[in-house]
């Protein structure tokens, strides 16, 4: 079975309500390998009565699909989260609380400014909408999240694969 990490800093209470919300690079590795696919199932399939599946990894699965059999894979992926009304979507509080945050590590980081954009706003949207409603990001991606972990108390898990 995959490892995981707890990876809260010191200080930081779990703020997540029982919800847990797997990261886009979770289920790209789980089409992309099948081991990867075997190893987390249990763990996955123990998850599923907490787990709610955010719109922003919605839009980046599908963004990643490229024909019409990619697109039906992930759709398969969510289409039970949105039958049973458990997506979680960034209200328009979540993009002004992420623009500000945005703005505040491209004045601290600027040795980093780059990176902060594209995907990462994605992950920083994805943290917020998890704290809004109480869940728990679980992600393969460190870095990024580790990053926005320095500016937004949220609570998260770092899996390795």
């Amino acid at each position: 079975m995959g490892q995981r990490e707890s990876s809260a800093p010191l200080g930081l209470r779990d703020v997540s309500g029982g919800k847990i919300l797997y990261d886009t690079g979770f289920y790209i590795e789980v089409l992309r390998s099948k081991s990867f696919a075997q190893a987390f199932r249990s763990r996955y399939e123990a998850d599923i009565p907490i787990t709610f599946f955010s719109s922003v990894v919605i839009q980046e699965l599908l963004a990643g699909a490229t024909d019409r059999l990619k697109q039906a894979v992930v759709e398969g992926l969510y289409r039970p989260f949105v039958r049973n009304g458990r997506i979680v979507t960034p209200t328009h509080s979540v993009w002004e609380e992420a623009g500000r945050l945005l703005g505040i590590m491209r004045g601290q980081r600027k040795d980093q400014i780059d990176r902060l954009t594209g995907s990462f706003v994605n992950d920083l949207l994805i943290a917020l909408s998890a704290r809004g409603v109480g869940a728990k990001v679980l992600t393969l991606n460190s870095g990024d999240f580790t990053l926005i972990r320095k500016y937004l108390p949220f609570s998260l898990e770092i899996l390795k694969a």
